[in-house]
């Protein structure tokens, strides 16, 4: 329960600087990957985006706090199921249309989480202990080829929508999460101070920087073109059907062998892709009110 709990609040912190994070970049210059001396410039020297980043750095540290906590697949769900919560909840405080595809994509994420949850529950152990080499080879190769594709679409003049960049992002922020678990692991196996030397001479913190700049490099770029009740779900969701895809794999953990749970597994699955398909509907809708609302604070 206090895992959970931890969870839910770190959720909670994270939204907020996200929200902070937004409000910040759509008065801020338009920013590209392909300036990026100009991007690190517009968002370092933005001291309302710079406090928005740390809330969310420290509601991602959290995360892995409740990692070592509870296992991963009542963690993480709780986590991007706040996520989206929050982020519903601030929109609407804050006055800002909703359409219903995005209602019912809201709807569906925690439940698609909930489901792939409930098929993680199976009465077995989590895995806490990665095949390293193949933990390297998925992270850098999934960093490197998210990079590599949004530099060669944007070298071409290629526009690349919100929730492309997102979902790019949400791949980005996975490798992050799959460092975060073995973390996790770690503090479950040893204890948060005997974790601290092992985790400082293992790749997770390392890796773990580098998935989490990459990542939060994309998401702001998605953030300025879009809401983030566009983004983030689509973020969340990629990255964690990524997280469970490859955690299973990479942490040895066993597919549920009672035929219920599997139909769970695979129900969540498919309501994660709906929920990206409800998204993707309303891109194009939501990046044109952003743009208006751009344009009337003068950035450009």
């Amino acid at each position: 329960m206090l895992g959970l709990i931890a969870a839910l609040l770190s959720a909670m912190v994270y939204t907020i600087g996200l929200t902070i994070e937004q409000r910040a970049l759509h008065q801020a210059p338009g920013i590209s990957l392909n300036r990026p001396l100009h991007l690190a410039r517009t968002l370092l020297g933005n001291a309302r985006w710079v406090g928005g980043c740390v809330l969310a750095a420290l509601g991602s540290m959290g995360l892995i706090v409740s990692l070592g906590l509870a296992p991963v697949s009542v963690v993480q769900p709780a986590f991007a199921g706040g996520i989206a919560m929050m982020l519903l909840f601030i929109t609407l405080i804050m006055g800002d249309p909703i359409t219903r595809g995005e209602r019912v994509a809201l709807g569906l994420m925690p439940v698609a989480l909930l489901l792939l949850s409930l098929s993680l529950g199976n009465g077995g152990t989590t895995g806490t202990t990665p095949h390293l080499p193949a933990l390297l080879i998925v992270s850098l190769g999934t960093v490197i080829a998210c990079v590599g594709a949004m530099t060669l679409a944007g070298s071409r003049g290629r526009y690349i929508s919100a929730a492309a960049i997102g979902a790019t992002a949400g791949l980005s922020q996975g490798v992050a999460g799959l460092q975060g678990k073995g973390m996790g692991g770690l503090l479950v196996e040893v204890g948060p101070m005997d974790a601290i030397v092992p985790i400082l001479l293992s790749p997770f913190p390392y890796l773990y920087v580098i998935g989490w700049a990459v990542g939060i490099v994309l998401f702001q770029t998605s953030l300025q073109r879009s809401r983030a009740s566009i983004t983030a779900p689509v973020a969340n969701v990629v990255g964690n059907v990524f997280m469970v895809v490859l955690g299973t794999l990479i942490f040895a953990e066993q597919l549920p062998s009672d035929p219920l749970m599997l139909a769970l597994r695979v129900a969540g699955f498919l309501l994660t892709l709906t929920v990206v398909v409800l998204v993707r509907g309303n891109v194009a809708e939501a990046e044109a009110d952003t743009r208006e609302l751009r344009t009337r604070f003068g950035a450009h």
